[in-house]
């Protein structure tokens, strides 16, 4: 599965916020979106999932432009987390994750087997089937953001979007949630796309990144190809080096603020 987005243009009246945006998302690699605040990453992200409209281009999902596809149909594909979200203070985690399965179910029909089946193997999946009686307000921030995940997870989505996945939690759920989407990849083949802060954790997870800058793309490709020192001089305007660590695949990134 591919998911293609040409000459994107988006935008509000004659405000542009991103432009001639050309975006290739596959479904068998953790894809990672970096920018600084406001260049434009949550709207591409938005834009490719039909979230929001686009100006101009167009957004091609094998081979079918996004805008033809119904909502179920297209839920059934792309999975969407935005960076915030919130449940009524009755809600139960098993009951928040079944709304998952939504995109699968008829008028009045309700849940089927399978639709259990698959509710338990995402709460499992993700470490959340422990509490699934527990109100989605009894939980940790790091176990909230779990059960998140898991009600994306039960849509079984070809590709999965997470918009700020590791905002407002802690270092440790940080670390936990992004484990996590690694191991969702790589075992049950789920495509991932991420708009993430935290540039060493963007170095660590990803098979691509795709930096924008000021609503354009400045480049795209392998993480240690993209995120360079002179990138981070140019896109973030901080002087940047890359450590080395003994038993990390990839480096650190140790920077300051540019002088004057």
């Amino acid at each position: 599965m591919e998911l293609e987005a040409k000459e994107l243009q988006i935008g509000y009246g004659e405000h542009v916020i991103v432009e001639n945006m050309d975006v290739t998302i596959a479904r068998d690699r953790i894809t990672t979106i970096i920018g600084p605040n406001g260049s434009g990453k949550s709207t591409v992200l938005k834009a490719l999932t039909r979230l929001i409209r686009y100006q101009h281009g167009n957004v091609v999902l094998d081979g079918r432009d996004i805008q033809e596809l119904k909502p179920k149909e297209l839920a059934r594909q792309l999975g969407v987390l935005p960076q915030i979200h919130s449940a009524p203070s009755d809600f139960r985690v098993g009951e928040l994750v079944s709304y998952g399965r939504m995109p699968y179910q008829k008028l009045l029909s309700g849940k089927s087997k399978e639709d259990e089946a698959v509710v338990e193997w995402a709460m499992r999946e993700t470490g959340t089937l422990a509490f699934k009686d527990k109100s989605i307000y009894e939980i940790s921030g790091g176990e909230t953001q779990r059960v998140w995940i898991a009600t994306v997870l039960a849509q079984k989505p070809e590709i999965m979007f997470l918009d700020e996945p590791t905002t407002y939690l802690d270092v440790a759920h940080q670390l936990e949630t992004m484990k996590l989407v690694r191991r969702l990849n790589r075992e049950t083949g789920i495509g991932i796309v991420m708009v993430l802060h935290d540039l060493t954790q963007a170095m660590e997870i990803s098979d691509h990144v795709i930096v924008i800058q000021k609503g354009k793309k400045y480049d795209e490709g392998a993480p240690e190809d993209v995120i360079t020192a002179k990138m981070m001089r140019e896109v973030y305007d901080v002087d940047c080096e890359l450590l080395r660590v003994p038993g990390r695949k990839r480096p650190l990134l140790a920077y300051e603020q540019l002088a004057g």
